[in-house]
Parts: structure tokens; C-alpha cells; sequence
């Protein structure tokens, strides 16, 4: 295909377009943090990317470009979850805010805290672990999982509670051998 002789690359369209490859993988990351759905997180991602580039010319180069996208990418989020209305609850818009505002990614690789992750996650018990799968990995809800696995939903939910505090402490002190 060509293109016609007068039209010349952006290279700030281009640039920011280069900065979200490079944070491509915080980024879902961070979308998922907020969206526990990964295909909705996927999708959040690539509109993340379709507003970057149309307002590639408000970012300004020398500016921490992850806390921008991040900021894009929490607004998008909501658009998501306002349009798809759920019945679940969730935290309120303040909430969720005053949670992600300080919480931004490093611009540092992820690799270490996805590796981290997995690791805390290998340390989890066996039915600790299928229970974290379940309600992230496949978005069943705990009334779901009670159901197959014949539990109580009640504790299903207290099982993911500490399932997470296991995870959130792990991930902290990535140093204890212990497990849930």
C-alpha cells in the first residue's frame, strides 16, 4: 500500500504509540488490578491505546508516560464498568480512586512482580490456589464456586479473603516460605 506522498508520519503520534508498547504489560497489568475480567481488560487495553493516540499531542515527552496511560486506563475502566452495569457491587468511583491514585506502576520492568506473583501464588494450598483461579482466571462468581465445589458461598468468601491477605503479604515480604 502506499500512501500518498504528502502525508508524513506524526512522530509524537509515533512516540507515544513506541511508549505503550514498551508499557504494554504494566498497563494490563494495572487494568487488571482494577477489572478482574482478563478479555475486559484486554479490550480496555486496546482503547487505552486508541485514546492515547488520538491525544498523543497532550502528553508531553519528558513526562512520566505510564501514570498518563494509567490515568486513561483507570477512566476507561469505569466507562466499562458503568456500561456494562453489573449486579455485582463494586467500590465506589472515590474509593477506587483514593486505592489507585498513589499506586501507580514503576516505569521499572514487571517481569520481577509478575514472577513475584506467581511465585506467592505457587505457595498458596492446593484449594486456596483453585479458588483464586476460579474467581480470577475464569471470573466465577463465589456463589458460582460454592456451588461446584459444594461450599457454603459464605466461605468461599472468607477463603478468598485470606487467600488475597496471603497473596498481599506475600507480595510485600516476598521472603516467607509458609503457606496458606
Amino acid at each position: 500500500m502506499d500512501f500518498p506522498p504528502n502525508l508524513a508520519l506524526d512522530p509524537q503520534l509515533l512516540r507515544v504509540q513506541q511508549l505503550f508498547l514498551q508499557h504494554q504489560e504494566a498497563l494490563l497489568a494495572y487494568v487488571a488490578s482494577m477489572e478482574p475480567n482478563f478479555s475486559d481488560a484486554q479490550d480496555i487495553l486496546r482503547e487505552v491505546f486508541l485514546v492515547l493516540s488520538r491525544k498523543a499531542h497532550a502528553w508531553t515527552d519528558g513526562t512520566n508516560f505510564l501514570a498518563w496511560a494509567c490515568t486513561v486506563a483507570r477512566y476507561e475502566v469505569r466507562n466499562l464498568q458503568r456500561k456494562r452495569s453489573r449486579q455485582t457491587a463494586r467500590l465506589n468511583e472515590d474509593v477506587v480512586d483514593l486505592l489507585y491514585s498513589a499506586e501507580l506502576p514503576n516505569e521499572g520492568p514487571i517481569q520481577q512482580q509478575i514472577a513475584t506473583l506467581q511465585t506467592c501464588l505457587g505457595r498458596l494450598a492446593p484449594t486456596a490456589r483453585e479458588l483464586v483461579i476460579r474467581r480470577y482466571h475464569r471470573d466465577q462468581l463465589p456463589a458460582e464456586i460454592a456451588s461446584e465445589m459444594g461450599w457454603k458461598p459464605n466461605a468461599v468468601s472468607v477463603a478468598l479473603t485470606r487467600a488475597r491477605h496471603f497473596l498481599r503479604e506475600c507480595l510485600e515480604r516476598p521472603s516467607p516460605v509458609s503457606t496458606l
